[in-house]
């Protein structure tokens, strides 16, 4: 019982500090992509073969890319082909999407399946 309450209060606080981490910093370099700062917000999307709620997450963010046109870019990050950008990032689970704006920083971190609503209201308030 002990044992349970102190690995949940670890996971917690490694969340916590993740978000907070990722509020503060800015992308420039994702992994093997020398992408700088896109001209558009960009959301990175971490998932991988074997997430079970990853297709549902891709289907809500061809929805997402559907209704803004060309004003987003999707950058889908393969965890099992790039473990190491998925720890750089904090990532601990999938699905995970993080909104990035024009001048590349780090304006919200989605951790689990993201509704496409949820989505459109994060990427609004960037105006």
């Amino acid at each position: 019982m002990i044992e349970r309450l102190l690995i949940t209060t670890l996971l917690i606080f490694i969340g916590t500090t993740a978000y907070a981490t990722f509020k503060r910093r800015h992308v420039r370099i994702l992994g093997d992509l020398e992408t700088a700062v896109f001209p558009t917000p960009t959301i990175l999307y971490f998932a991988s073969d074997s997430c079970a709620a990853c297709p549902s997450q891709a289907r809500y963010l061809e929805q997402l890319l559907s209704l803004w046109q060309e004003g987003l870019v999707v950058q889908k990050i393969d965890t099992e082909v790039e473990p190491e950008t998925a720890v750089k990032y904090g990532v601990f689970t999938l699905p995970t999407t993080i909104l990035i704006d024009q001048q590349g920083d780090v304006r919200e971190i989605n951790y689990g399946l993201t509704h496409t609503q949820k989505l459109t209201e994060q990427i609004a308030g960037l105006a």
